[in-house]
């Protein structure tokens, strides 16, 4: 995904030794500014590993718990002790989990007495039976499909409080490319996400585009930075073990929330693969947001034209028309105040160039 990524550019304040030229100097003391984010980068990606296997450790212990729940055997249903108990299933509104009873052991009892009373030519339609206190969550699904209501969840509330708790982690986490950059008080990766979605209620529908989808796809595209965190070029990771390990933390979150999850996991697929319309339009977002992000920094903390690299590394790249105007827009923005105060753009900065996967599995080019 597109996000900043450059080093310090106060490594020029090096001292030289006396008989150095000022070439040999910037260019030592950019090798030392790349040195530095370079570990500062690795040194991110390390704490975020730990962060992956505390994840996983805690998902597999919470998996076994609810499987040895499940497995455990139910009392007769026409016992005394069960007579007040129901099973709770979990089936998610549009607003929150709402909680799905199964019938109590009477309405069960009265149930199975007038399957009986049918006649004994009479067919019985299995589907339509409603299931039992011991229930698995799969056969409250497949009923309560045929019935018209949402199928319940497959993982226990333990998994769905760590799916939130991997969600909090955007909000907490900056993005790289600023912190490299020693930006103050910079973005989350979840602000940046937010305002990508929010930039698709700009959609009217004469587009072509589809509104929702657009917005579904900017809330996901950078879940899997919840586990992973930002990598950037300067983290020395190459395209295709970023993707790996973004497609494996993706697997892992979504698992959570069977079987929504699922839906989640096809939108980053469509994000990532980059073949519609819509998955075109929320990459143009993303690279609208890093530009204007670079703009607001630049005017609040009075160094226009310091986040250059940033305008330069999305040159020629945005393709939808509406976007390429705002973008348009922000680059005759900041002349206007550069002139006016006299600012000129610090030398380029040589971003390492990460390696390039081929093709992916399914055919689809791997850059993005």
């Amino acid at each position: 995904h597109s996000s900043p990524s450059h080093t310090d550019g106060r490594s020029h304040s090096h001292s030289r030794s006396h008989g150095e030229s000022e070439s040999e100097s910037k260019s030592e003391s950019a090798h030392v500014a790349n040195y530095s984010a370079q570990q500062f980068a690795r040194n991110l990606l390390k704490q975020r590993t730990q962060d992956i296997q505390r994840h996983i450790h805690t998902q597999s212990a919470s998996g076994q718990r609810s499987k040895s729940t499940t497995q455990h055997p139910h009392p007769h249903p026409h016992q005394p002790q069960q007579q007040q108990q129901t099973t709770t299933k979990f089936a998610m509104s549009s607003l929150a989990a709402e909680p799905l009873q199964a019938l109590k052991p009477e309405e069960i009892t009265a149930d199975a007495g007038s399957g009986a009373g049918a006649g004994a030519g009479a067919s019985v339609d299995n589907s339509l039976k409603t299931p039992g206190p011991g229930a698995s969550c799969h056969e409250v699904a497949s009923t309560t499909e045929s019935a018209g209501k949402k199928p319940c969840f497959s993982t226990g509330l333990g998994e769905i409080l760590q799916f939130m708790e991997l969600i909090g982690n955007l909000k907490h986490t900056k993005r790289t490319g600023w912190v490299l950059r020693d930006v103050n008080d910079c973005e989350s990766i979840s602000g940046h996400m937010y305002r990508m979605s929010m930039l698709t209620f700009l959609l009217d529908g004469s587009e072509g585009l589809n509104q929702i989808r657009c917005m579904e796809l900017a809330l996901v595209h950078d879940l899997a930075e919840s586990l992973v965190g930002d990598i950037t070029p300067f983290c020395g990771v190459s395209k295709d073990e970023k993707r790996a390990m973004e497609f494996k933390a993706m697997e892992d979150i979504c698992k959570l929330i069977e079987p929504r999850g699922k839906r989640i996991m096809e939108l980053f697929e469509e994000y990532e693969h980059a073949q519609s319309a819509e998955s075109r339009f929320v990459k143009d977002l993303d690279r609208l947001d890093m530009v204007m992000q670079a703009f607001e920094y630049e005017k609040r903390d009075n160094c226009l034209l310091k986040h250059q690299e940033f305008f330069d590394s999305t040159e020629g790249k945005f393709n939808h028309p509406f976007v390429k105007k705002l973008v348009n827009e922000i680059y005759e923005q900041r002349d206007v105040l550069a002139k006016a105060k006299g600012a000129t753009p610090p030398p380029a900065i040589e971003v390492p160039n990460m390696e390039r996967s081929s093709k992916l599995a399914n055919g689809h080019d791997a850059s993005s």
